[in-house]
């Protein structure tokens, strides 16, 4: 048998990330969850996952930005998926897009929340 993947979820809202884990965990995913940058870098250090989902608004509004840009920017972690699943364009009437926003949003795929599960499922093969 495989090994299982590894996910990382970062998100300071329990409930949704619970929620994430729990579909995540019924397709066979090794999940791991952190509520803040700190936490989830701490993770990251200890065992570097298949592929992280992140917030942006944690404790600021552009944590989940900066940690990703922070990420890819390293050469340990800079191969590591990044999907930002957030509600900050819900939130803050502002868009953001990998393609279109340079350097800053380096992630590889972008959603907005809620997300379905069989749209998170079909995102999370495509990038593991």
């Amino acid at each position: 048998m495989a090994q299982e993947k590894r996910i990382l979820i970062v998100d300071d809202d329990p409930d949704y990330a619970a929620a994430i884990e729990k579909i995540l965990k019924t397709a066979d995913y090794s999940v791991s969850l952190a509520g803040d940058v700190k936490s989830g870098m701490e993770q990251i250090e200890k065992e570097v996952p298949d592929l992280i989902l992140l917030d942006v608004m944690m404790e600021k509004y552009d944590d989940g930005f900066n940690m990703c840009y922070d990420l890819k920017h390293d050469d340990r972690y800079k191969d590591v998926p990044i999907i930002i699943i957030t509600a900050v364009t819900e939130v803050t009437g502002l868009k953001f897009n990998p393609k279109t926003d340079g350097e800053y949003l380096d992630s590889d795929d972008y959603v907005q929340k809620p997300i379905s599960a069989d749209l998170l499922l079909e995102k999370v093969r495509r990038f593991i």
